[in-house]
């Protein structure tokens, strides 16, 4: 049956004491939640990092939001939601969905439906983002099944949900593990070389014949690199865009070989990516938001070096500019990095082969099972 929500939950907005009382703050014991927090939590929510005091709440008039309520953000970061584990308070960005009772209700039902919903087709563009309202709220309706049905549906989703979040562990587990892997091999190591001194740096083609928005093409002759198909994991290419053969015989620099490195010098920087034979393509260049590190004559494992460049090197020393970050190819150049003795290079290198099919393996479960969630999330709400 579809019901109002204002007709089955009281919709509580929470509150944010004064900053500048110290004494709604210090020493605070009562859990008092953020977007933030929100965002780290999981089905269930009964920390935060800041906590308020009983005055805070007293003065502000704030009411606590009972354990087993459904919240969440209606502001900027819309539809992270959470269950209360304990009773708590909240920031006005936050609404609370208080059961009146009028019928029974399965909170974790509540929280599946409401993580389905596409908030953000509903906002209005605040000065400071996009946001809902309570008016909103109190007239949006959805669907609520027989009891018997909510819980079963609640039962199904909490445990792909938990298996989900297993195995998004597991993935973290191996890269503690690759982490301590090469504090182990590398813990004695005093060896380094400058990025310069070990490969030649090219950058991307920043000339008159730079492609333009029209010169783009879904498909084409040659791909053209942006900072969306370099990732903190490699290659990624969902997205795409080519350019013309006539467009890349245009440019002078940027060309991409098989066996170079891509390294993203603007925006996210020290995103890494290596062309061997599978993912490379046969025309392929850069844009000015990346380079290429091209080896000279030294020999390197190239498992090492990527994890090296990816993992190890504290990039932000090294930028400038605020809005857009950037690192300067003179900069990059003079970084130092670890270089050890190859065959210690190659020791770490398999290992992260080793760690990484494991990685690969566990991955492709979590999408299988995702892929299953948004099934089953469509069939039950969609």
């Amino acid at each position: 049956m579809l019901y109002k929500l204002s007709d089955i939950f009281d919709l509580q907005m929470g509150k944010t004491p004064s900053r500048d009382n110290n004494m709604y703050w210090k020493d605070g014991n009562l859990p008092w939640v953020s977007i933030a927090d929100l965002s780290k939590s999981q089905i269930y929510i009964e920390n935060s990092k800041d906590m308020i005091t009983n005055l805070a709440a007293k003065d502000t008039l704030m009411k606590c939001i009972p354990q087993d309520t459904v919240i969440m953000s209606f502001k900027l970061s819309l539809g992270k939601t959470a269950i209360t584990k304990t009773p708590l308070y909240t920031n006005e960005a936050i609404m609370a969905f208080i059961d009146k009772k009028v019928i029974q209700i399965e909170p974790i039902y509540i929280y599946f439906l409401f993580r389905n919903i596409k908030w953000g087709q509903y906002t209005n563009n605040a000065v400071k983002g996009k946001t809902l309202n309570k008016k909103f709220f109190s007239d949006f309706q959805i669907y609520i099944p027989e009891y018997t049905q909510q819980t079963k549906i609640a039962s199904i989703l909490i445990r792909i949900d938990k298996i989900l979040e297993y195995k998004h562990s597991l993935i973290k587990a191996y890269d503690v593990l690759i982490k301590s892997r090469f504090v182990e091999i590398f813990k004695n190591n005093k060896a380094h070389i400058a990025i310069g001194e070990l490969f030649q740096v090219i950058d991307g083609d920043r000339g008159k014949n730079y492609p333009k928005a029209t010169d783009f093409f879904d498909e084409g002759y040659c791909l053209f690199l942006n900072a969306k198909n370099v990732t903190k994991n490699g290659f990624c290419f969902d997205t795409v865009q080519f350019i013309t053969q006539q467009k890349d015989e245009q440019l002078n620099k940027g060309r991409v070989l098989p066996e170079d490195i891509i390294l993203t010098t603007r925006g996210t920087v020290g995103n890494v990516a290596y062309c061997d034979i599978k993912s490379s393509h046969k025309h392929m260049r850069i844009n000015s938001g990346m380079v290429i590190l091209r080896s000279k004559d030294i020999i390197y494992d190239v498992d090492f070096i990527t994890y090296v460049l990816s993992n190890q090197i504290n990039y932000s020393k090294e930028i400038s500019g605020s809005a857009q970050p950037q690192l300067p190819i003179s900069k990059l150049k003079d970084i130092m990095i670890p270089f050890p003795e190859i065959f210690l290079q190659k020791d770490f290198g398999y290992s992260i082969k080793q760690i990484n099919k494991l990685k690969s393996d566990v991955q492709k479960s979590i999408d299988e099972t995702q892929l299953l969630m948004d099934s089953l999330m469509q069939e039950y709400f969609g």
